[in-house]
């Protein structure tokens, strides 16, 4: 069997979930591709959707080792954690309410 790790692997995952992270960050929301006919679709949700098709077919398309695998998408999770903890804007609601009491009564 081969179980050896292949860097390559996790590196271009790690770097194909970066761009991917950067869609979130960078394309505005306001942002529309008119298809038509009145059929629009907004440009961050398709680039979005496409991304994460991408990163899915890279990794069930190269598959080296499944430790290689593991790895890789774990690097991604990581990623997408930290990038969540760092830019989402955690706000407090306006009136005070703790979060927890704002969710559950409603």
């Amino acid at each position: 069997m081969n179980n050896k790790v292949h860097f390559r692997t996790v590196l271009v995952g790690a770097l194909l979930t970066l761009l991917w992270i950067c869609c979130f960050l960078f394309i505005k929301s306001t942002l529309v591709i008119e298809f038509g006919g009145g059929i629009n679709a907004n440009f961050k949700l398709v680039m979005v959707l496409i991304g994460l098709l991408i990163i899915v077919f890279y990794h069930i398309f190269d598959r080296p080792s499944p430790e290689t695998t593991k790895l890789s998408l774990t690097t991604a999770l990581t990623m997408v954690w930290l990038s969540l903890i760092i830019f989402y804007p955690f706000n407090p609601p306006a009136n005070g309410v703790r979060v927890v009491g704002a969710i559950l009564f409603r």
